[in-house]
């Protein structure tokens, strides 16, 4: 029975299943065994092994108490009674060296991380920008603009370069996190970085193109703002140069009643625009001649090279 169990739980290793409808079977074949189990310590009892038995049955009694805490948990919106799992996480936490403060720490690094890609400090793409230089833009993405951004998004899950599986997290995790921060959570993360990313200028529209390279690149959006001002008013006065491009959306978890739930979102584009100022060109201005017309050609001669002597002085 139990090598029936561990080998349906390595197959389903291989396939891409929901959190929640995968924890779901591990409970139903954590039924099983628990029924199993029982069976066994009734069966040694009646045979006359009643120490060996009780021993099995206690075993038993304690893994049947957790399957309907998981039964409650996955399977129902109701809080589970007598329920001491936070109570036994947090003394594990303690006897097995966890420390909540390392945890957080770490928790934290992996948010900075992931915030990186969208600070103008991790640029691997298109090249290095001056932070100070950077604004975000907005995008409007039209429906076969959106078609072409899910078309990439797959492309990306296909060679392994995205994995919307919410970091490995559980779904206490995802729950812990979700009461924590009181923000979605996205099954890609703060974004994903996308290999190749381009902009045009089509008059005075701003469109970023983006694929998996520049062979296969298509329109993802077009330019509507660059930090608080209309596209319309910046384009003709800086040159704007497309400093990062990110993948972002699909699959969230939000907080439901007693756990998480799974909600569907469109994949998108996130911008950010590094800028650059015109550079203008300084004219001078004929000084007026004088009114008088008593100055003489001598005095004007003599004056020209004064006037060159103070450009280099």
């Amino acid at each position: 029975m139990f090598s029936f169990l561990d080998m349906i739980n390595h197959y389903l290793g291989y396939v891409n299943l929901n959190v929640k409808l995968k924890n779901r079977i591990y409970t139903i074949l954590g039924v099983l065994g628990v029924i199993y189990l029982l069976y066994v310590s009734v069966r040694w009892i009646k045979n006359g092994f009643a120490l060996r038995g009780s021993l099995i049955l206690l075993v038993g009694l304690i893994l049947a108490y957790f399957s309907i805490m998981n039964i409650f948990y996955y399977f129902t919106d109701k809080q589970a009674p007598l329920d001491i799992s936070p109570k036994i996480e947090k003394a594990l936490g303690k006897t097995l060296g966890g420390n909540e403060q390392a945890h957080e720490e770490a928790q934290y690094s992996r948010e900075q991380r992931g915030n990186s890609l969208l600070n103008g400090a991790n640029i691997p793409a298109n090249g290095y920008f001056d932070s100070k230089k950077i604004l975000p833009g907005k995008v409007a993405v039209s429906p076969d603009q959106s078609s072409n951004i899910a078309q990439l998004a797959n492309q990306l899950q296909q060679m392994n370069l995205m994995t919307p599986n919410y970091g490995g997290l559980g779904s206490r995790e995802l729950a812990q996190q979700l009461n924590k921060n009181k923000k979605p959570v996205y099954a890609i993360g703060l974004g994903v970085n996308i290999p190749y990313f381009e902009l045009k200028q089509d008059g005075q529209q701003m469109v970023v193109y983006a694929g998996m390279n520049q062979a296969q690149k298509a329109p993802m959006g077009r330019i509507t703002t660059v930090g608080l001002q209309p596209i319309e008013d910046v384009y003709d006065k800086v040159k704007l140069y497309l400093a990062n491009v990110i993948l972002v959306g699909g699959p969230y978890m939000v907080m439901g009643r007693n756990e998480p739930i799974e909600k569907q979102a469109p994949y998108t584009i996130r911008v950010q625009l590094a800028y650059e100022r015109e550079k203008k060109v300084h004219t001078h201005q004929a000084e007026p001649e004088p009114a008088s017309h008593t100055v003489s050609h001598a005095s004007s001669a003599t004056n020209q090279p004064t006037s060159r002597m103070r450009r280099y002085h």
